[in-house]
This record gives structure tokens, sequence and C-alpha cells, in this order.
């Protein structure tokens, strides 16, 4: 089935271009101003040679266009001016130039490195640890229990006491809580 549409795609290729081919041969024998002849009537035979008359007539109009171009300069512009071949225009100066070496390799100078040990910083730190602990560790002295009792003795005696509100801080709350609270309908029913 693949060489069949290859097949079909050479045989219009061809169909093409011999109607190209044609159409030529017609332009060179009739006059560059003259009208292209109209094209025929598409014939009331079977499928494949009225789809042929309207490849033709297509292909006609390519011609009529193509002969419409060449009298219109670029962009359908009349061509009254003739601009010179791109050859003569174009500049012929080269674009490179000679390289230039640039050596980038520079002595760096770094300090020198400090040695760190980390086995002297880990000594200081256990040296701290026990010398913390110990001054913890001992025996707790009647002076100890006397500093620790004036310590605590210094702070109010009684900080989670509440003070007293009055009625109108009391109506206040009720007010807000109606305002913020949730809707009465949504409250839970515990009675």
């Amino acid at each position: 089935m693949e060489d069949f549409g290859g097949l079909l795609m050479l045989g219009f290729l061809w169909l093409v271009f011999s109607l190209m081919s044609r159409g030529k041969t017609q332009q060179t024998r009739r006059r560059p101003g003259s009208p292209l002849p109209p094209a025929p009537p598409p014939a009331s035979g079977d499928a494949t040679q009225r789809e042929g008359g309207r490849l033709e007539a297509l292909l006609r109009e390519f011609e009529r266009a193509l002969e419409q171009g060449q009298a219109t300069g670029p962009l359908g512009r009349p061509s009254t001016v003739r601009l010179p071949p791109a050859e003569e225009v174009e500049e012929r100066d080269s674009l490179e130039a000679a390289p230039v070496v640039v050596s980038l390799e520079e002595d760096v100078v770094r300090p020198e490195r400090v040695r760190v040990s980390e086995d002297d910083t880990a000594e200081r730190l256990v040296a701290r640890r026990i010398a913390a602990g110990a001054k913890r560790s001992g025996p707790l002295t009647r002076a100890d229990h006397l500093a620790f009792d004036q310590r605590i003795r210094q702070e109010p005696a009684d900080a989670t006491a509440v003070r007293r509100l009055s009625v109108e801080q009391l109506r206040r709350a009720v007010v807000w809580r109606e305002v913020l609270g949730p809707p009465v309908s949504l409250r839970d029913r515990e009675r």
C-alpha cells in the first residue's frame, strides 16, 4: 500500500509539472500583455476528470498571479527603478581580526593556613563543664538555704491574685461576648 501512495504522488507531481510546462509553451506563443484565454468549462466526466479540470484552473490562476507579479516590484509597487544585484552591494570587508593573546595566569599570594586542633578546643570545653558541675554538685549549707529564702521572698506573695471587676466592666464583657461569640442558634443548649 505504501508503494501505491508513492506512485500516486509521483503521478501527481508529473501532472503538475506537465501542466506548468504546457502553460509556459502557451505563454511564449501569446503576447505578454494579452489576457489569458478563459479556462475551458469543467467537463461532466468522472471525478478524476473534474479534479483535473479544477487543478488546471488553479494553475491558470497561479500563472495570472505570476504575470502580474513580474509587472510589479517588491511589495507590489510598480517596478520603475531597477535595484542593483546583491553581489554588487554586499560588503567585501572581512570581519575577522588578528587574534590577541592575553595571558590570564597570575601568581596568587595566599596567607599561610592556620593549624587548628579540635582536640585543644574540646579539652577546654570539657574542663569548663567539669568546673561548672563541681560548683553545683557540692552539699548545700545553711547559708545556701538562707540565700534562696531571701531571693524568693523578694517576689510578690500572690502572683495569681485576680483583681475584682466592676459592674460596668462585667456588663461590657457580656456585650462583647454577644457581639464576638457564636450566634444564639449555634450555642449549646445544656439546660
